[in-house]
């Protein structure tokens, strides 16, 4: 289940994975892994600010925010981007 949340600039992705979801495929690989407890990551991500060739400069990325729970069963995060650039698919 995923949810996004635009709030201004904001944006906001809460997500949460177990193990009996339907797309087997991608949950395989991610429950496998025999990690669990609190998880964080900061990655820079494309920002809104430039459009075309020119919005993937270094002056254009921005710091997203990752922060989470690994259970056996379970996953859950929500990820943090200020003024990030979010594609629907």
């Amino acid at each position: 289940m995923i949810k996004d949340f635009n709030i201004g600039k904001l944006n906001l992705t809460f997500v949460f994975r177990h193990r009996w979801e339907k797309e087997q495929r991608f949950l395989s690989n991610m429950f496998n892994t025999k990690e669990l407890g609190l998880f964080w990551r900061k990655e820079m991500v494309v920002g809104r600010r430039k459009k075309g060739k020119a919005m993937f400069d270094s002056d254009n990325m921005v710091p997203s925010y990752m922060f989470g729970i690994n259970l056996v069963v379970c996953k859950f995060w929500v990820n943090f981007g200020f003024n990030s650039l979010t594609i629907k698919i």
